[in-house]
């Protein structure tokens, strides 16, 4: 269950679609929401002062706008700090159950650094993330979950199911085209069989729709056929597992959650695995590699 939403701001566009998009989840799930702005603390003293007190007149102005349409409890914070730690540790102290950002800039340095804001909150955090790019236009309509059958996707998919009940909801599986074989597809279709009997147990039907999710598995690149598959069903929600992997930046959130950062193809939702639900993929892909041995 959601309890706290926190946004961080940074008075740009973007960061106000991010608003609008968590003051509509907090109103749909009842959750608190409260907004964080952080300021540079390397700056004068007077300065300082003069930006939180912008700060907050801004943020009071987007949430009064905001009356209208949204009941959720806002509540704003504005301290100092300035990057990804602030943000994990106001998190922490709050309880968040999911964090929301904007989508960052283009940066060409990006890769060259060590990544955005929202790939070193996903990377040093283990809290969802939810990272917007399109303005608020409605709920979320069309949820297009990434499977990669490890525990990470598993949670991905559980706590979008649980956060957003309504939707429709695709589940895309890439696999490689190296492994396109009679028995590898039947297999990875039996497991996608579990993964909707299991979401499907989570959310009875909704207004007389379906609340079986519909499967797709696809073979290739994964990074490109995930892409396809959201521009092709119009989706305007990926969600996706983080993976840490080796290397600099992909030690942050993994290869496909870093690469569908990026250059997201819509609002983008990234959730860790809990260690219980770790524990229980491995044990999983236990019990599987032993039935392979004897069959």
């Amino acid at each position: 269950m959601i309890k706290k939403i926190l946004v961080a701001h940074d008075l740009s566009r973007r960061s106000s679609a991010a608003l609008m998009r968590a003051a509509e989840l907090a109103t749909q799930t009842g959750a608190t929401l409260e907004v964080l702005h952080l300021v540079e603390d390397d700056l004068p003293a007077w300065v300082v002062d003069r930006r939180q007190a912008e700060a907050r007149t801004v943020i009071s102005e987007e949430i009064e706008k905001l009356r209208t349409s949204a009941t959720a409890d806002i509540e704003t914070t504005v301290r100092i700090g300035r990057d990804y730690t602030d943000i994990l540790n106001r998190a922490s102290e709050c309880a968040a159950d999911l964090i929301v950002l904007g989508v960052h800039r283009e940066d060409a340095l990006r890769s060259v650094v060590v990544g955005t804001t929202a790939e070193r909150v996903i990377g040093f955090g283990s809290r969802p993330v939810l990272v917007v790019k399109a303005p608020l236009t409605g709920a979320y309509r069309r949820v297009l979950v990434a499977i990669d059958f490890t525990a990470s996707s598993h949670q991905a998919a559980t706590f979008a199911l649980e956060l957003l009940p309504e939707p429709a909801v695709r589940v895309v599986h890439v696999a490689p085209m190296a492994v396109d074989t009679q028995r590898s597809r039947a297999r990875d279709l039996e497991k996608m069989e579990k993964i909707r009997a299991e979401l499907s147990a989570r959310r009875p039907g909704v207004g007389g729709r379906s609340a079986l999710p519909e499967l797709v598995i696809r073979h290739g690149s994964p990074i490109a056929e995930i892409r396809n598959e959201a521009a092709a069903w119009r989706a305007d929600l990926l969600v996706a597992g983080a993976q840490r992997r080796s290397g600099l930046t992909r030690a942050l959130v993994g290869e496909i959650p870093e690469d569908l950062l990026s250059r997201p193809p819509c609002d983008v939702l990234i959730v860790h695995a809990s260690a219980a639900e770790r524990d229980r993929a491995a044990i999983s892909h236990q019990l599987g590699a032993t039935s392979d041995i004897i069959a």
